[in-house]
């Protein structure tokens, strides 16, 4: 018991300044092995300390409760609920202090929350977690992944869609793997696909599969297989990868992904019809994937896309025509289809129910010039915003040690000869 509080009165006397932390860190490192053989006391440790001050002590300990791996079912709640004070009410410059532990606690009450059915209680203390965890706003950690993974079990998908609005431009290395980049990726094209976002889902993937890598992973061939469905869905099409795409993604993901490449082509070639029959022949494999939902939708589009081509063409057709046309079952799909086109503003056309005919309309003008006038200045800043990051970045790169003496050894080589 003299050992805790020893500890606690540590922490509280070189909590206060922060050029007092390095000397904190270097006591609570000597203590750590007798503190991971008791992990009991690390629950006494952080009963007696507040993490609005001391954060960089709580945050330590409790590294050291998830690296022992000792953690029941009965003190499960106790480790959910620490974590959730810590990320909470904790001293944001103090958990930059400690950036890698802190985002391993994150992954591991990330976990936790998972497995224990209690994604919702996780969200709040994780959104607070990445805003005090980035140095800026357009800083990408590893907590990133982690609190869209927990949106999407719990379905709750609005404290998601801020985090992913927010530009990523800069990482934080010391906390970041490859797979985070993957995964944060990934999830957040999992939640736009969800809420209907489907050309930023787009490109939330294709970010993901076309990272630079050495070898396929689970990670990537699922992210290409959304990428096809979400494709189709936004676009009606697969569109052609990136040329900066790696040629073993482009070569593995095409063999690994044959199915959906068959899917791709029949949409493509105007084989709406078919697209059914390849839906219902892979549902075993698209429910394993966790995509059957996103192939159902791909389906609802290409029969919309289907029956907004005819509209280039008719004035007027019947429902029965435009089913057989467009492949539909009978008149009654059909009528369902074009109401709820109709609803969505995606069609303008009015239905003659006695005589079961269509009418299609000219569309009418969906922006006022205002409305329009409104988005290109939105669209000009961001490119504004964009050109200042890029020309911040090539003053950097300028002006740095290791670029100046590659530039000078390459000057000297190409005017005399001389080895690089």
């Amino acid at each position: 018991m003299a050992q805790v509080e020893a500890i606690v009165a540590s922490v509280q006397g070189l909590s206060a300044r922060r050029d007092d932390w390095n000397s904190l860190l270097q006591q609570l490192e000597g203590q750590a092995d007798v503190l991971t053989q008791n992990t009991k006391n690390i629950d006494l440790i952080v009963a007696q300390l507040n993490p609005a001050i001391h954060a960089i002590g709580v945050a330590f300990v409790m590294h050291l409760k998830v690296k022992s791996g000792d953690r029941n079912a009965l003190s499960e709640d106790l480790f959910l609920t620490q974590v959730k004070q810590l990320l909470l009410n904790g001293d944001a410059e103090q958990l930059q202090f400690l950036r890698p532990k802190v985002c391993e606690i994150c992954r591991e009450f990330t976990e936790t929350c998972r497995t224990s059915s209690h994604a919702m209680f996780g969200i709040k203390a994780l959104v607070a977690g990445v805003e005090k965890l980035r140095p800026t706003p357009e800083h990408l950690t590893s907590v990133h992944g982690d609190l869209l993974q927990l949106c999407l079990v719990a379905k709750c998908f609005t404290p998601a869609l801020p985090i992913i609005e927010q530009r990523v431009l800069k990482v934080s290395k010391e906390s970041m793997q490859a797979r985070d980049f993957i995964l944060y990726f990934y999830y957040g094209g999992m939640v736009l696909a969800a809420v209907k976002k489907f050309p930023e889902a787009l490109d939330m993937f294709q970010l993901a599969f076309t990272m630079p890598c050495h070898a396929l992973n689970e990670m990537v061939v699922e992210c290409y297989k959304k990428n096809v469905l979400v494709s189709l869905i936004a676009q009606g099409e697969v569109p052609t990868l990136p040329k900066y795409t790696m040629s073993l993604v482009q070569r593995l993901c095409k063999s690994s992904c044959a199915e959906y490449q068959d899917l791709a082509q029949m949409v493509s070639s105007g084989k709406v019809g078919e697209v059914s029959g390849w839906v219902e022949k892979h549902t075993d494999m698209l429910r394993k994937d966790g995509n059957l939902g996103l192939a159902k939708q791909a389906l609802a589009a290409g029969y919309r896309r289907s029956i907004l081509a005819l509209t280039q063409t008719f004035v007027t057709l019947s429902l029965a025509d435009i089913a057989e046309q467009v492949s539909l079952p009978d008149a009654a799909h059909v009528k369902a289809e074009i109401l709820d086109m109709i609803d969505k503003g995606q069609l303008v056309a009015t239905i003659d129910e006695e005589k079961g005919m269509v009418s299609f309309d000219a569309e009418p003008e969906k922006t006022n010039s205002q409305q329009l006038l409104h988005k290109l200045v939105s669209e000009i800043q961001v490119s504004l915003d964009l050109n200042d990051k890029l020309r911040q970045v090539q003053d950097s790169i300028g002006a740095s040690q290791a670029y100046l003496v590659k530039v000078s050894q390459q000057e000297r080589q190409s005017r005399w000869g001389e080895p690089g």
